[in-house]
């Protein structure tokens, strides 16, 4: 059964049947094309006629013109051959003159005749208005133009003030010549522009009459033939071009627009239009128009009638197949088409109702192949939202996703995509937001928040779909926040691994270089200490021996410092109170700091002692207090103070709250540092100061000391409030600190014999001269092999040897074991600055009496071996 409920009906004049009047409308466009292409040609070719014609009169009134400049041209030459250009011969020339004019009949407002300097020396009026002033008119420009080309000239048109009635006039001159063929002054006539009225009347050439002007080249009227009085003396363009022919549309000044034709004078530079009013172009045009548009209404109301009707004919069947679609459309799917009509619409009415058939059995396989995909999307366990791609609003969301993020389904399908993301994402996704396309796939790693809050990371992989009815995205969700966190220790694990590859073979190569280093510096200090001796007459001399001296302890300083950052140094920790190594270098410091920093110290009396390098810890306090220095460029307070950590310092973590702690504090008001420096301050090299300005080893030195006596050190900075550095070492309980002096036993003389095994020739050369000039008996040996050759061979009693701990083919340790199997009684004094090898220091005591560092001193080296000999001989 049909369903032909009320519809909206199309207009008349709205579908098929418009088109079909539209195509009879269009089958008639070739002939209205052909009418107006004919009306346009016969106007282009009309217009075409005229303007040629109007040259061709243009040519006329040119050559008449061009024959009244030659006719005056002639005039002029006559008179030229009969005056005499000078004052002396006036009345002979206005005898010509005057005759000359009489004969004229009007045309000439003036003949007048001027020598070489502009003087007036004849006129053919008797009483002219002219100016007899001697050079007068040297400076007109046909004066200057007839001087200069010495022929004829035409020149300015102005209005006359010679004549009575002051009418317009143009200048025409002609340069004369004397017997010498030299310039020697110029015949001038002005000739009456209302005498050319008549020259440019073209009589009844043209139906209508045309308006024919002259113009010069400053764009001034030089003659019109209408209003000939009104016009002629204005000026109608600001300049012409004397040099063109042809034709164009111009507005005169009568505001008509007029087709004009122009050309140009041969012998005067002037330009003659002749204007054809555009009204009778007009006018024949609109005739034919108006025959034309008759023909065409009639062929275009016998075409609307056809179409309608033809229209009527295929439209009515098609209206009531088009009301069994709108049954479909509302849902009655079992509805079918009985048109009847042309065979056309009978086929069509076929193919409605197959497609009706195919519509209602897609449509049951439709609904059931979007209950099984709404099975898949609700129970897939990976979070899944689908969004519009315009609205970025979700539009449906699964379990999974409802669970992870905490909303309820209504929440979830009130927000946007955006909602989901943390806000300092949002501006990555707008500009990595892609423009929808079919089969588009985008994946990538979001941070995301919860209902609650909490920051997830999730890998969202996205794709286009149309299956929601719109444009849109579907993605699906796999939270990656613990398998980033782990990977991210990871690299952080693998960055740590390679800096600490790269301070091993930082570590490796400056102790390498600083072995040799200590043995140069070994024999500068040596040599200098000598040297020291025997100048003590020469102030000059001993001052110079003291700087270079001085200088070679700063390199032995510099050798420490990159030795301790290395962990290569030899270290010789003895018990000692930080109280007295902070007021030892309490002078030093304050020259350090300088005096817009206010130093205070406060030492605690009962602060303990602690086991530690001395040299190193001071070498500490001066690294922190110059940094500090440096922080204050413009001043402020600089604070060291020791006391017990136990006393109400909180222990920082990591340290043994079961060990007395001794806290050294060095704080200040400087500038202060960011965290990301704070955290990399001990990194050896690392400098936030410009080129030059520092090593980078001054803060690496102060952890690496701290570390090597068992301590800690920590860092607390803000900026433009200060720094603060917590050295802690554990103290040492129940011990005096070692006084040197009382251990330094008096350097005296000495007759025993000592064996040098050293391979640096300048350190085995300075330490035997040091110990022969105090009376000891040395035996050199450039290395292990000839030191042990010497044992052997040697018939009296070696007392004590001295042996570099690095040597070639046999090291120190070796040759002191070997030695001390051959002479029981021999007393060891090892020597080395450096080892790359921890087995070679195996054994081997680094106490005072055991072990001297290298750099040192003649002195040191005296007293050293002083000491040790006066020890008691150990046996196994």
């Amino acid at each position: 059964m049909n369903d032909r409920t009320s519809s909206p009906r199309a207009s008349r004049w709205e579908g098929i049947r418009l088109y079909l009047i539209g195509l009879a409308l269009l089958s008639a466009l070739p002939l209205i094309a052909v009418d107006l292409y004919r009306i346009a040609s016969r106007g282009a070719e009309m217009e075409r006629d005229l303007g040629l014609e109007a040259l061709g009169a243009a040519h006329k009134v040119v050559a008449q013109l061009d024959e009244r400049v030659r006719s005056a041209e002639a005039l002029m030459t006559g008179v030229s051959g009969n005056v005499v250009p000078m004052m002396s011969a006036q009345a002979h020339n206005d005898s010509i003159l005057k005759r000359t004019f009489e004969s004229a009949s009007g045309r000439y407002g003036n003949i007048v005749v001027l020598d070489s300097e502009g003087t007036v020396v004849g006129s053919a009026i008797e009483n002219a208005r002219i100016h007899r002033e001697r050079g007068f008119y040297r400076t007109r420009g046909y004066f200057e133009t007839a001087k200069r080309k010495h022929g004829f000239v035409v020149g300015e048109t102005f209005r006359s003030q010679v004549l009575p009635d002051s009418s317009w006039v143009v200048v025409l001159a002609l340069s004369t010549a004397g017997r010498d063929g030299r310039f020697n002054g110029v015949v001038t006539t002005a000739v009456r522009l209302d005498s050319l009225v008549n020259v440019i009347d073209l009589g009844s050439g043209f139906e209508t009459p045309p308006l024919i002007s002259v113009f010069d080249t400053s764009g001034l009227i030089v003659a019109r033939s209408q209003q000939q009085d009104k016009y002629v003396g204005h000026r109608g363009f600001r300049t012409v071009s004397i040099d063109t022919e042809g034709t164009a549309r111009l507005t005169g000044f009568d505001g008509k627009k007029r087709l004009t034709s122009f050309t140009r004078s041969r012998s005067a530079p002037w330009l003659i239009n002749i204007g054809i009013d555009q009204s009778v172009i007009t006018a024949q045009v609109a005739r034919m128009l108006l025959q034309d548009l008759a023909l065409l209404v009639v062929a275009i109301g016998l075409t609307v009638l056809v179409g309608y009707r033809v229209g009527q004919r295929i439209t009515r069947p098609i209206e009531a197949l088009a009301d069994d679609a709108r049954a479909i459309t509302r849902g009655a799917i079992a509805t079918r088409a009985g048109t009847t009509g042309p065979r056309e619409v009978g086929l069509l009415g076929e193919a409605f109702n197959q497609m009706a058939e195919t519509i209602e059995r897609r449509n049951a396989s439709l609904e059931d192949s979007e209950r099984r995909h709404r099975l898949l999307f609700d129970s897939n366990p990976l979070p899944m939202w689908a969004w519009d791609a315009e609205t970025m609003l979700i539009s449906a969301v699964n379990e999974a996703a409802l669970e992870r993020y905490g909303y309820t389904r209504d929440e979830f399908l009130s927000l946007r995509i955006l909602d989901l993301l943390e806000d300092s994402e949002r501006p990555r996704f707008q500009s990595a937001r892609l423009p929808f396309a079919e089969a588009r796939q985008s994946a990538g790693t979001w941070h995301h928040r919860t209902a609650s809050g909490e920051r997830v990371e999730m890998e969202v992989i996205t794709t286009s779909s149309r299956r929601l009815g719109r444009p849109s995205w579907l993605s699906v969700g796999i939270d990656v926040t613990a398998r980033r966190a782990a990977e991210r220790a990871l690299v952080l694990s693998e960055e740590q691994l390679r800096q600490s590859q790269k301070m091993e073979a930082i570590g490796a190569f400056a102790g390498g270089i600083s072995h040799d280093f200590n043995n140069l510096l070994t024999g500068m200090l040596g040599y200098c200490d000598l040297a020291l001796g025997d100048a003590e007459t020469n102030a000059a001399v001993k001052a110079d021996l003291l700087e270079i001296r001085a200088l070679a302890m700063r390199g032995a300083d510099l050798t420490r410092q990159i030795l301790a950052v290395s962990r290569k140094q030899v270290v010789q920790p003895v018990i000692l109170d930080p109280n007295d190594v902070v007021r030892g270098i309490d002078r030093l410091l304050r020259r350090l700091i300088g005096e817009h920093i206010v130093l205070d110290i406060a030492l605690s009396k009962d602060a303990g002692t602690i086991r530690a390098d001395a040299g190193q810890l001071e070498q500490v306090l001066l690294n922190l207090s110059a940094n500090a220095r440096d922080a204050m460029p413009v001043g402020g307070h600089l604070r060291i103070a020791t006391e017990r950590a136990s006393d109400g310092v909180v222990l920082t973590e990591g340290l043994d709250i079961d060990c007395d702690w001794l806290l050294l504090t060095v704080s200040d008001t400087g500038t202060g540092m960011s965290e990301d420096v704070r955290l990399r301050v001990f990194e050896p090299f690392f400098t936030t100061k410009e080129r030059g300005k520092g090593t980078g080893l001054g803060l690496s030195l102060a952890y690496a000391t701290v570390d090597q006596g068992g301590g800690a050190i920590r860092v607390d900075s803000a900026i433009n409030v200060g720094t603060t550095f917590r050295l802690f070492f554990p103290m040492v309980v129940g011990a005096a600190p070692v006084n040197r002096e009382d251990l330094a036993n008096e350097m005296r003389d000495g007759r025993e014999t000592i064996l040098i095994a050293e391979d640096e020739d300048s350190v085995r050369a300075v330490a035997a001269a040091a110990l022969e000039r105090r009376g000891y008996r040395v035996l050199t040996a450039c290395d292990g092999e000839s030191a042990l050759q010497l044992a052997r061979e040697f018939p009296d009693a070696i007392d004590l040897l001295l042996t570099d701990v690095v040597m070639p083919r046999m090291n120190g340790h070796e040759l002191a074991t070997r030695i001390t199997q051959l002479r029981p009684t021999v007393r060891v004094l090892f020597a080395s600055g450096y080892t790359d090898d921890a087995s070679l220091l195996r054994g081997i005591r680094t106490d005072e009496l055991s072990f001297l560092q290298k750099p040192f001193t003649a002195v040191e080296l005296l007293r050293r071996v002083r000491s040790v000999l006066d020890q008691p001989v150990r046996t196994a």
